[in-house]
């Protein structure tokens, strides 16, 4: 899921949420219709304010949302796109990958 994620959200295809949610449906042979809904997650537009990348793999995984977050916290050092985006550590297109990574890693762990 990081490729697709990261290569979707390249291609200005969608912004962090929708690209998230558009690797996670693949994988999972989902409606890529779905997508949509995230269109006005991204920018810091998701609720409270989260990283919509790991707003969109929240819903997918709401039963591991402390240990998504958690573990979203620790590779990007917070969870809401006011604090992550002025970082010069990660770019978006960085913690999209790593919000897929960690959907791949809870699914492999299974």
């Amino acid at each position: 899921m990081k490729e697709y994620a990261k290569d979707y959200h390249a291609k200005h295809l969608g912004n962090c949420a929708m690209s998230v949610a558009a690797a996670w449906l693949n994988a999972h042979q989902g409606d890529m219709s779905e997508v949509e809904r995230f269109r006005s997650c991204g920018g810091g537009r998701a609720e409270g304010g989260l990283c919509g990348a790991l707003y969109a793999a929240l819903q997918y995984c709401p039963a591991q949302k402390d240990k998504i977050t958690e573990e979203f916290r620790k590779r990007c050092n917070g969870t809401l796109c006011s604090e992550l985006r002025p970082s010069k550590n990660h770019t978006c297109n960085d913690r999209v990958g790593v919000a897929a990574a960690i959907l791949d890693e809870l699914e492999e762990s299974k």
